[in-house]
């Protein structure tokens, strides 16, 4: 397990990925938890960032999700995973 006391040594690198495969890279890393990240925009507000239309996608189908589940509910239905 990994620990955050100034006197420990630490390195500032400059990781660049494979668009895809930086989400399993990133996953990896964090299982580490030794890992810190920097913003390199943070004059960006959220909105502007690349990845928003992607969490927009996920909030629908999560809201989609929510709505079949509750149709479920509503006709006696379950749902088994």
């Amino acid at each position: 397990m990994s620990r955050w006391f100034r006197s420990e040594h630490m390195e500032y690198i400059s990781l660049i990925v494979n668009e895809d495969a930086a989400h399993d890279c990133l996953a990896d890393l964090g299982k580490l938890a030794a890992i810190q990240f920097t913003d390199l925009n943070p004059d960006l507000t959220p909105f502007q960032r690349r990845y928003v239309s992607y969490v927009r996608r996920c909030d629908e189908l999560e809201r989609k999700l929510r709505f079949f589940a509750n149709e479920c509910d509503n006709f006696g239905l379950t749902l088994e995973s």
